[in-house]
This record gives structure tokens, sequence and C-alpha cells, in this order.
């Protein structure tokens, strides 16, 4: 039997991002006997020639297609989508953002491709995103599949939509645990980033979008160092606030205690120079960088948003606290700061769960289940795909 021919779509960012780790890692571990992989970008010229993602799926010999975008409105790439999917004869094709949604569904217009979408986010983020939200909430419900990455974003979904029962399966995240070593480079990475040997240190990996709570981590920040002059902050990653995250830990007087890393690409290894992760999101999905934490042993301190009450279980593998509430993300730093035995039996906990729950070789099984659904389904004619709704356990 020939491979089903599946191509990701998805808008770069240089940054990276959740959804490209997803897609790398699917990239890796998807079965190429029974899927012929590919995958399609598309930004802004010059934005999406060298970035991370699009380097990584080359060595993994994924053919990847790069579709040049002017502006938000150009409508090139959903004509050379189209004209991609019409010569490598795509039969799934799976995208990631409210952008790439559109762009997929317009240029399957006259195909009769599957289409499917995971849903990163809960339905509504930004209030000046509504717009963007409504149109994508439109055109996934139109989708074959979509695929929300927690139960939570699946209720939300259901509870406004319950006429889509049978076209909405969560699928959980996975990480890639082979990459993510106990221990690692420990000393090594807290001499490169100027760590005191015996600073406690809490690492904080993602965009500086406001999704991310960044301000907040700052401010809990400056009330643990008002008590403590032993713990250090590592923020890694980039994106548009980073100038303004930088100002507000200067006015904070912040300089001695937070380190601004940049993009890593040394991720397992930054994790285990860690104490403490520390995730201070007001809005989430599926956190990866929650599952690649439990993944190298941290315990975790995260906000009770989207699917975080799935992954970190209260008091075991880690502490949710309250969103927007800096005194609770510091009362919780301080909590663990003071008890190195409970922090490790955090970790191991932590680390056996992600290998029981939230491997990707578990999420990629699910994901090609999925795909074998809606290739059955559509070779009977006149039947919609379906399947009942699931989540990935």
């Amino acid at each position: 039997m020939r491979p089903i021919r599946v191509m990701h779509f998805r808008r770069e960012v240089p940054t990276g991002g959740g959804p490209e780790s997803l897609i790398l890692d699917i990239s890796r571990h998807i079965d190429r006997r029974r899927f012929d992989l590919s995958v399609a970008v598309f930004g802004r010229p010059g934005e999406t020639t060298d970035t991370p993602l699009v380097a990584a799926l080359r060595r993994t010999n994924t053919p990847t297609f790069v579709l040049p975008a002017r502006h938000r409105l150009d409508p090139r790439p959903a004509r050379r989508l189209a004209r991609l999917l019409e010569e490598r004869r795509i039969e799934i094709l799976h995208s990631h953002d409210h952008r790439s949604n559109l762009i997929a569904w317009l240029a399957t217009r006259r195909r009769p491709t599957i289409q499917v979408a995971t849903l990163h986010q809960p339905l509504r983020r930004y209030w000046w995103l509504w717009h963007w939200e409504v149109l994508d909430e439109w055109i996934w419900r139109r989708f074959d599949r979509a695929l929300p990455v927690a139960a939570a974003v699946r209720d939300e979904i259901l509870a406004r939509h319950p006429e889509l029962a049978d076209r909405v399966t969560a699928v959980l995240n996975g990480v890639d645990l082979g990459r993510f070593r106990p221990g690692g480079q420990r000393d090594g990475v807290r001499a490169g980033l100027g760590l005191p040997p015996d600073a406690l240190c809490c690492v904080t990996i993602g965009r500086f979008l406001p999704d991310k709570g960044l301000s907040y981590l700052l401010d809990a920040a400056r009330l643990v160092a008002d008590r403590r002059t032993d713990v250090w902050w590592v923020l890694a990653g980039r994106g548009p606030l980073e100038a303004r995250l930088r100002a507000r830990a200067a006015e904070l007087r912040l300089n001695d205690r937070v380190i601004f890393a940049g993009f890593r690409d040394d991720v397992p290894d930054l994790l285990a120079a860690s104490d403490v992760v520390v995730v201070s999101s007001t809005s989430e999905g599926c956190s990866v960088a929650i599952l690649e934490a439990m993944a190298c042993g941290r315990p975790v301190i995260a906000t009770r948003v989207g699917g975080t009450p799935e992954i970190v279980d209260q008091g075991r593998t880690g502490i949710i606290v309250e969103p927007r509430r800096p005194e609770e993300i510091a009362a919780a730093v301080m909590e663990l700061a003071d008890a190195p035995v409970r922090r490790a039996a955090m970790g191991r906990l932590a680390l056996q769960t992600a290998r029981e729950r939230f491997s990707v070789e578990r999420m990629v099984r699910r994901l090609e289940e999925v795909y074998l659904e809606l290739m059955a389904a559509r070779g009977t004619p006149g039947r919609r795909p379906s399947s009942p709704v699931s989540v990935c356990r």
C-alpha cells in the first residue's frame, strides 16, 4: 500500500514556538512507510529561508517548501499552495494557526483535500484579535477534523458547538524524551550564564508575547528578591516584548537577578541547569515548555490556564497558581527554594509522568490514527469523516 501524502502548513515564526516544535517532532517520528510527509511554510521574504524550523526539517529529509508573502492579505501563498497540493497530490493538509487555516481553506476550494487543523490555544485570547479568531472559528468548523491540544480546549469548543462532537479530537502534545536527560550539561551551562554555584535557578522558556505573562513573572521576581538573595531568573527566548521586558526588569532593579538568555537551541541543557521551571502564561493550550521541563525531571510552577491542570499534578509534579498573580508565583518559588528534597521528589515524579503520558511517540501514533480514520471515511462515498471525541492519554 502506498504512503498517504500529508502536508503540514504553518506561518513561519523566526523565534520559534510550540507549533514549530510539534511539526519538527512529527517529522522525526512519523512512520515514513505509511505517510509521505512534507511541510510548507509562509512568511515575508527573507523570514523563511534560514529559520530554525526550515533548517531542522531539511535535516530530517522532509521536503520543505517556502511560500513568500509580501503582506498579510497577499493572495499569492494561497495560489502557490494550491499548485503545490496539485503537484504533490496531497491527500491531507494539516494547518496550525489562524492565517494558515485561512490560506489552506482558500487553496483547497477546488480540491478534494482532507483538511485538519491543530488548535494550539483556547478560542479567545486577545480582544484585538477577535476578528481573526471569529473568522478562524468559522473556517476550521468546516474542516474534516479539529485537533485541540487539550481537553479543556475541546470542552470549550463543544460547549459552543455541540454539533461538532464527531469532528473534534483532543490530541495532547508530546515531547521527544530522548532529547532530555536529567543532569545534562548543568555546571557548564550555569557557568556560561554567570550563575553563582549555590543559586536557585528559575528558568522560563518561550516567545516574549503578551499571553506569556512575563511582566507578572518579573513582578514576582521583585517580590522574591526582597526576601532572598540566592534566587536567579533566566528568561530564554525572543519576541516583540523583549525591549519592554528588559526595561521593566531595569525599572524593578532586577538586572543583577534576571538574565535574558536570548533564543537557545540547547533547551535540554538549559533545563538541566535549572532548579525550577516557571510558566506564567495568561493563556495556554498544552504548554510544550511544561512538558519539556517534566521530561528533564524538573518541578514546574505554572498558571491555571488551558490544559495546564491536565499536565501538572498539583503538589506532586509542580505547583499551580492563578494567572496574573505575581504574589502567588513568588510564594511558590520561595516554598520550593526551601525544600530541595521535595523539589527532587517532584522532579522524579514529573519525569515518570512524562514518560507514561507525554512521549512524542504516543502523540504521533494518535495523530497517525486520526489520519487513517479520515482516509477510511473519505473512501466511503457521501460519508463525512468522523470519530468519537477522544483525548490522547
